[in-house]
């Protein structure tokens, strides 16, 4: 009598549990079926991101090109990949959003290879910004800039030389920060 007693109340318990679980199971299904509704509001979304950073990237001006064009085509073949979560996919496009602001509040310098009238040469680009966009070779015989309004290099006066010089200085920390005066040009009007 006491087993059969103390079997009764083991099964009520376990029927307790048992429902409990089965609570769980829907709620767990309901959420599910939520997730799947966002994930639908939020690939669309992801997407177009996607391609405004690319129409960032083409208007902008053309510091590390090829760099900023491969991270964006590597957003977009990313989407195409199941074994990436929809949440991985969104922190990845966000950290590229967060790479291109951090491109507005910074100075650097890198070595590039320009073409003038059919001559390879190698130059230092110097970056400020989004601002300026500069170029100097080695023996500072050739300074330019890239000239929004034409879309191109323009090579600068004697004026310019100095400056470009000490913003390549400042942007390698080999000297300290000072203003400089750099040519700055804005886009030319669009419709």
């Amino acid at each position: 009598v006491r087993e059969t007693g103390s079997l009764a109340v083991y099964n009520d318990n376990l029927e307790r549990v048992v429902d409990d679980q089965r609570e769980e199971i829907r709620s767990l299904e309901g959420q599910l079926v939520g997730l799947e509704d966002t994930n639908r509001g939020v690939v669309p979304l992801m997407l177009e991101m996607i391609e405004t950073l690319d129409r960032i990237v083409e208007a902008d001006i053309p510091f590390r090109i090829e760099e900023r064009r491969a991270r964006v085509q590597r957003l977009r073949l990313m989407m195409d990949r199941a074994e990436v979560t929809v949440s991985e996919k969104y922190r990845q496009i966000m950290d590229a959003y967060q790479i291109e602001v951090s491109f507005g509040r910074n100075i650097e310098t890198y070595p590039a290879t320009l073409n003038f009238n059919g001559v390879e040469r190698k130059v230092d680009i110097l970056r400020v910004g989004r601002l300026v966009l500069a170029y100097q070779n080695i023996d500072q015989s050739l300074t330019g800039h890239w000239d929004r309004s034409q879309g191109a290099w323009v090579e600068l006066g004697d004026e310019y030389r100095r400056p470009i010089a000490d913003g390549i200085e400042i942007a390698k920390k080999q000297a300290a920060p000072t203003l400089l005066k750099l040519p700055v040009t804005t886009a030319r009007a669009t419709q």
